[in-house]
């Protein structure tokens, strides 16, 4: 049974657990190990999540059972728009609806709170999180090349679905 809770500075260890499993399987293949350990430095030190709680991001973490399978975050960005930062699900968990039922709960959480359109960004070369986004309604509004720093960019979707 899949429940979702609201995250705290007390689950970083879980989240960075759950991230330090899931990038590479998803990142390698894509940017290569190089880049994922310097993103996971830049963007998954305890310090860091720290820091992206406490200027608004809410984490949430998505159990099946006792088990952590997935986490996900979301801001506000603009009054009506929220982006999502995050959403990440464990492999062996992934194509069983734990991805939908995550952005079902960020969905009505923040419509709750106001929200006309969910905003996110994807890497243009990571597929399958692509068509999970385009069969749940996302359209593109444009790509952008994001420095990182280090020599890396980010080059992704800007994605967004009216609620």
């Amino acid at each position: 049974m899949l429940r979702i809770t609201n995250a705290t500075v007390n689950d970083i260890p879980t989240i960075r657990e759950l991230t330090f499993s899931i990038w590479p399987d998803t990142y390698y293949p894509i940017i290569g190990e190089q880049q994922v350990a310097y993103m996971l430095h830049l963007f998954y030190t305890p310090e860091a999540l720290t820091g992206q709680m406490q200027n608004g991001q809410q984490y949430i973490l998505c159990y099946d059972g006792d088990n952590p399978v997935g986490f996900g975050s979301y801001s506000l960005v603009e009054p009506g728009i929220y982006k999502l930062n995050k959403l990440y699900v464990r492999t062996n968990q992934q194509g069983k609806g734990t991805g939908k039922f995550m952005l079902a709960h960020i969905c009505n959480a923040i419509k709750e709170a106001g929200a006309t359109h969910l905003r996110l960004n994807v890497n243009i070369y990571n597929k399958s999180a692509i068509a999970f986004y385009g069969k749940i309604g996302f359209y593109q509004l444009k790509d952008e090349d994001i420095d990182i720093g280090g020599g890396y960019f980010m080059n992704d979707h800007v994605l967004e679905m009216a609620l």
